[in-house]
C-alpha cells in the first residue's frame, strides 16, 4: 500500500476517535450539572459512563470509518489457552505498572490532582463499578479499539496496526485519568492488540482487559495503603514482584511472543 493511503487510513481512524471522545465529553459537560442535581448518582454515572459514550458517541464515530477496508493479521496464530493468557496477563500487568511509575511518582511529589476512581467511590457503589470495570467497559472498549479500529488499521501491517491502536487507546486517558494513565494504558493497548492479532479473536482481549481492571483498578484502589504493613505488601507485589516476573517471562518467551 502506498504512503498516501496509509496516512489516509490513520487520519480517518484518528478522526473517528476525535468524534467519539468529543461527542462523549461534550454531551457529558453539557448535561452533567443537570444530572447531578436531578437524578441519583448511580443513574448519573450510568448515563455518563455507558449510555453517552457507547450508545450515542460510538455510532457517530463508526460513521466516520464505515466502508473502510479491513484486513486480518498475518502474524502466527496463537491458541488462547490458559497458559498463554496467564503469561500475557502477568507481562502486561508488570510492564504497565513500571511504565506509569515514573510519571506517577512525579505527580505525587508535585501534588498534582488527577481524575481517578477512588476506594470510597468503589465501596459506595460496588455493584456499579464491578459492572462498569469488569464487564461493560472491557466489552465495549475492546469492540471499538480492537474491532472497529484495529481491523481497519491492519491494512498497514500487523505491527503498525497494534502500535497505532495502542496510542489511540491511551490518548483519551490523558484527559479522563491523567498523564500516568497514558503510559499504563499504552502498554495495555499493545497487549490487547497483540492478543487480538495473534488469536484472531476478540474475547481474549476482553478477558485481559477485565482482569487488568480488577487487578490494577479495583484491587489496587481498595488496598489499605494507609497501614504500613499493607503498603509494604502492595509495593512488594505491584512494584517489584509482578514487574520483575513480567520482564523475566518476556525475555524467556521472546520467540514465542513475537508478532
Amino acid at each position: 500500500m502506498d504512503t498516501k493511503k496509509n496516512w489516509l487510513t490513520v487520519i480517518k481512524i484518528v478522526a473517528a476517535l476525535v468524534v467519539w471522545f468529543g461527542v462523549y465529553r461534550g454531551i457529558v459537560y453539557l448535561i452533567d450539572p443537570w444530572l447531578s442535581a436531578s437524578v441519583p448518582e448511580v443513574i448519573r454515572n450510568l448515563i455518563c459512563a455507558t449510555v453517552i459514550p457507547y450508545a450515542i458517541a460510538m455510532p457517530l464515530a463508526y460513521l466516520v470509518i464505515r466502508g473502510m477496508k479491513t484486513a486480518q493479521s498475518d502474524s502466527p496464530l496463537m491458541k488462547p489457552g490458559i497458559k498463554n493468557m496467564a503469561l500475557i496477563f502477568i507481562i502486561q500487568s508488570g510492564l504497565s505498572v513500571w511504565a506509569m511509575l515514573p510519571v506517577g511518582i512525579l505527580i505525587k511529589v508535585l501534588d498534582i490532582k488527577t481524575p481517578q476512581v477512588t476506594a470510597d467511590q468503589i465501596l459506595a457503589q460496588p455493584v456499579y463499578y464491578c459492572f462498569l470495570l469488569l464487564i461493560f467497559a472491557p466489552i465495549l472498549e475492546e469492540f471499538m479499539f480492537r474491532k472497529l479500529f484495529l481491523d481497519r488499521l491492519m491494512v498497514l501491517g500487523t505491527r503498525p496496526a497494534i502500535l497505532i491502536s495502542a496510542v489511540l487507546f491511551a490518548l483519551p486517558h490523558l484527559i479522563s485519568q491523567g498523564p500516568a494513565q497514558v503510559f499504563y494504558t499504552f502498554v495495555l493497548g499493545l497487549s490487547f492488540g497483540y492478543v487480538t492479532a495473534r488469536t484472531r479473536k476478540l474475547w481474549p482481549a476482553i478477558l485481559l482487559h477485565s482482569l487488568s481492571n480488577l487487578y490494577c483498578g479495583i484491587i489496587a484502589a481498595v488496598w489499605p495503603k494507609d497501614i504500613p504493613v499493607f503498603l509494604m505488601a502492595y509495593a512488594a507485589i505491584y512494584i517489584i514482584a509482578v514487574p520483575v516476573t513480567a520482564v523475566v517471562l518476556a525475555v524467556l518467551n521472546k520467540k514465542m511472543l513475537a508478532v
